[in-house]
């Protein structure tokens, strides 16, 4: 010990005469003279200088006048945090942050020369931050802002108030990264005593400085009106900002605003530039976005094989939605040759995240579409649907308790399964549930019940509801102008598609609602001609109260 400090006492008054090791090595890097610079720098470290020795990390972890050498740029780096330096601290809590390498990397190489692995450490790289942050470094403020806000691995929890604490420090020295950091925990709730909406002029200080993540919220908070009075398109010119800085998230948002005409008209071009600028950085979401733009024949050049494409990126990403597109892609041929084993593939793969997957898969065994028809494997697939509150999974369940699919028949559990689906906005569930309320055998009469019931699942555009729901009206309801009114709206829709049960009932309301003659009896040709069985009966009703039509 004493001879140490015998040297470091030597040293000290040598580089008195010769000038700080520190500056000699930087002199004689802006010569050019890289590795004489190293070499200064490390008789300095060895000397016990931590700036010599963060000098000489710096260099050994860039290569700068030595071999490139992670391993001993760590242990100066540690070395120069030892002696205080609240830049190296900072450094090596970084390090700890993200680790080095991996482990077991390297194992059996010739020589035994293996790759420098450092493990993550959140705990270790929260005491070297906190070392820092006190000093008043802002890089480590942030640091440890970033590392107490989230969760560190078993006994490092999140801290959310102490992070906001030192994200404030920061961004009250004017850190744009500290006022986004206390801005983000703000928003999401974990502040005690500020409100979500007081993030705002936190992000647009900090988009005022230019950074890019504060221009995306400033951009989405101007969108939604939190913090601010809504304004689209100032939203839409700091989304163009973000998005021209390279944040992923606003190129995929400008380009929905861009296809929803959200600000001013829609501009299918610029909407699919933006959304395939995202899916070629990477972002999942957008290449679903750009497939069905493509599937839908929405883009510059639709081309159902590039949908295929960009859905089986972004699949092979992990989503879930992309993977569900391509199995119902597989299965009917949409595109391909249809291939129902790769198409099982992938809807198995949504399956884990998406109840719609676990249905359709269900689906495919009860109907035998692509596999072999298996009852029970159709169960399994829908009651576990179903216990995800899937609306149409729980429908089903009840159409197999009805006809003993699979499950025992029961026609009481049936429709426990078709209320519960009809609760969760199953057209098909609260049409067969109404139409049981009308014809009061399985289960008790009850007109005004059906109608509710008729009319929310028409409003979904189910059209055999809407013709049950305009009978029902001109029934029970016949002064229910609005009403009618509506559902005549809905129907003329479905008229264009020559439906005849719809023919047939307009028929019907253009002879009771209007006294047009003529155009009920139009209607009801086209019907009968379609084969609908209740055109007759309107037909009869219409000459028995006005005489049949005089010849032509």
């Amino acid at each position: 010990m004493a001879l140490q400090t015998m040297i470091s006492k030597t040293w000290k008054q040598l580089q008195g005469l010769r000038g700080s090791p520190l500056t000699r090595g930087r002199k004689a890097a802006e010569a050019g003279k890289l590795t004489k610079a190293a070499g200064i720098w490390q008789e300095g470290a060895r000397a016990g200088d931590g700036e010599c020795q963060f000098a000489l990390a710096e260099a050994l972890a860039k290569g700068i006048g030595v071999l490139r050498d992670p391993g001993g740029a760590f242990r100066w780096y540690l070395a120069a945090a030892e002696s205080g330096l609240a830049l190296a601290q900072t450094r090596v809590a970084s390090l700890y942050a993200r680790g080095i390498g991996h482990a077991g990397e390297g194992e059996g190489r010739a020589g035994g020369d293996a790759p420098f692995f450092l493990a993550q450490d959140d705990k270790a790289a929260r005491h070297w931050a906190r070392l820092a942050a006190e000093q008043g470094n802002v890089e480590a403020q942030v640091l440890l802002g970033w590392l107490l806000s989230r969760d560190g691995g078993p006994g490092v929890p999140r801290e959310p108030e102490d992070a906001a604490r030192w994200y404030g420090r920061a961004a009250d020295a004017g850190n744009a990264t500290g006022m986004v950091g206390l801005a983000n925990l703000i928003s999401a709730g974990e502040v005690p005593g500020r409100e979500p909406a007081e993030a705002y002029p936190l992000y647009r200080r900090a988009a005022d400085q230019d950074n890019a993540t504060a221009a995306y919220f400033t951009g989405t908070h101007l969108l939604n009106g939190i913090g601010t009075d809504a304004d689209p398109v100032e939203a839409r010119r700091w989304l163009s900002k973000a998005s021209e800085a390279g944040i992923i998230a606003a190129m995929r948002l400008l380009g929905l605003l861009y296809l929803r005409g959200t600000v001013g008209r829609a501009d299918p071009v610029q909407a699919e530039t933006w959304i395939r600028r995202a899916a070629v950085k990477g972002d999942a979401d957008s290449m679903v976005l750009l497939a069905e733009l493509h599937q839908q024949g929405r883009t510059t050049v639709p081309n159902r094989s590039e949908a295929v494409v960009w859905y089986t990126a972004a699949a092979e990403a992990g989503n879930a939605r992309a993977a569900l597109a391509l199995g119902q892609i597989h299965l009917r041929g949409d595109g391909v040759i249809p291939d129902a084993a790769r198409g099982l593939r992938y809807l198995e793969q949504a399956a884990a995240e998406l109840p719609e997957a676990e249905f359709q898969l269900g689906m495919c065994f009860l109907e035998g579409m692509g596999v072999p028809e298996d009852h029970d494997r159709a169960r399994q697939h829908i009651m576990k649907a179903a216990g995800q509150r899937h609306a149409d999974a729980t429908y089903n369940l009840g159409v197999m308790h009805y006809h003993g699919k699979g499950v025992p028949l029961d026609k009481e559990a049936a429709f426990r399964c078709y209320a519960a689906a009809a609760e969760l906005g199953s057209a098909s569930a609260q049409f067969r549930l109404a139409y049981a309320m009308t014809l009061g055998v399985e289960i008790p009469e009850d007109p005004e019940r059906a109608i509710t019931l008729f009319t929310l699942s028409a409003q979904q555009g189910h059209v055999v509801s809407q013709v049950n729901l305009a009978r029902m009206l001109l029934k029970h309801r016949p002064d229910a102008e609005a009403e009618l009114a509506d559902v005549r709206r809905r129907m003329e829709t479905a008229a264009a598609q020559e439906f005849p049960a719809v023919l047939a009932v307009l028929g019907e309301m253009a002879w009771r609602l209007d006294q047009d003659r003529e155009t009920a009896m139009a209607l009801v040709a086209r019907a009968e001609a379609l084969g609908d069985p209740h055109a007759a009966y309107v037909r009869e009703m219409v000459t028995a109260a006005a005489g049949p039509l005089p010849a032509a």
